[in-house]
């Protein structure tokens, strides 16, 4: 076995609530989390949606906003983040799902409340700060049917 197939790769995939633009949810990002300015492009396929780009420490990270989410209706936008150049790892099933940390992490830094899927796909993990006691809480949600 060569070290190289004992490569792992890494994914994310957060939900968040925000209400305004994507562009002001990219800037309060690229602040609370210290990484470099968003590129915007319009997707390449339909329906050609505006969505925020980087490549940071060797992630590909998208951002954009959900346009029908009736699973996660409370959610407005979406943040994925994969290892750069992981064909290999993917294709072997080898990519670790750190949603539920990224998600957690979002929620501190930037002071927004965000959710992960659980392995179900039918439950997630919300993150966020709770206003009555000040103190960052998680509570589980369920898809909408």
């Amino acid at each position: 076995m060569e070290i190289s197939d004992k490569v792992h790769g890494v994914h994310s995939k957060v939900y968040i609530q925000y209400e305004g633009s994507l562009q002001d949810l990219g800037s309060k990002i690229e602040k609370g989390l210290n990484i470099p300015t968003l590129r915007y492009e319009n997707m390449e396929d339909e329906p050609y949606d505006l969505v925020g780009y980087a490549e940071i420490f060797g992630f590909e990270v998208e951002l954009k906003e959900l346009q029908k989410n009736d699973k996660w209706p409370n959610y407005q936008y979406f943040l994925g983040a994969t290892t750069t150049d992981s064909f290999q790892e993917i294709f072997n099933d080898r990519m670790f799902d750190i949603s539920l940390w990224m998600a957690r992490y979002i929620s501190l830094m930037c002071e927004v409340t965000t959710m992960a899927e659980n392995l179900d796909k039918q439950t997630g993990q919300s993150f966020y700060l709770n206003i009555t006691t000040s103190k960052r809480e998680s509570s589980f949600v369920e898809a909408k049917k």
